[in-house]
C-alpha cells in the first residue's frame, strides 16, 4: 500500500538523507550536470527533461536539502517530480508501458545500426542484454501507481 505524501516538507523528511562531505560535493556536482541536461530538454525537442531531473533529485536528496526542495517545486518539472515522490516513487501503468516501448524501439534501432556498421554480433548481443535488463527493471522494480 502506498501512502501519499501531501507536502514538500513531508517528501523531504521521508527521502532526504545525509552523506559525508566528500560524497555531498560529488552528488551535488553530478546532480547539477543532470539539471543542466534537464534544462536543455525544456527547449530541445526530443531531448528528455524529467528523465534527467529524476536522478538529479535523487542525488540532491542525498546531498543538499535546498536543491532537493527546488527540484520538487520548480516550474518546469517540479510538479512531475512532486507527483513521483508524493506517491512513493511510483509510475502510472501507461507511463511504464511507454517507457518499455521507447526502450524497445531505441534498442531495435541501435541493434540495426550496429549491424549495418559491420559489428560481428558482440554489439548487438550487448544491446539486447541491456534491453532485457532495462525492461526487467521497469517491470519488476518500479512500483506501479493505481
Amino acid at each position: 500500500m502506498v501512502v501519499e505524501l501531501t507536502s514538500v516538507d513531508a517528501i523531504v523528511e521521508q527521502y532526504s538523507r545525509k552523506s559525508t562531505p566528500m560524497k555531498r560535493r560529488l552528488y551535488v556536482f553530478i546532480g547539477l550536470v543532470f539539471i543542466v541536461c534537464a534544462i536543455i530538454g525544456i527547449w530541445v525537442p526530443g531531448w528528455p527533461t524529467v528523465s534527467w531531473a529524476v536522478p538529479a533529485a535523487y542525488l540532491f536528496s542525498l546531498s543538499n536539502e535546498k536543491l532537493f526542495r527546488w527540484t520538487l517545486t520548480n516550474r518546469w518539472f517540479g510538479s512531475t517530480l512532486f507527483d513521483y515522490y508524493s506517491t512513493g516513487k511510483t509510475l502510472p501503468k501507461h507511463v511504464k508501458t511507454w517507457i518499455i516501448v521507447f526502450i524497445t524501439v531505441m534498442s531495435a534501432i541501435s541493434i540495426w545500426i550496429t549491424d549495418l556498421a559491420g559489428d560481428p554480433g558482440y554489439g548487438q548481443v550487448f544491446i539486447a542484454i541491456v534491453w532485457l535488463i532495462g525492461v526487467w527493471f521497469i517491470n519488476s522494480k518500479v512500483k506501479t501507481r493505481t
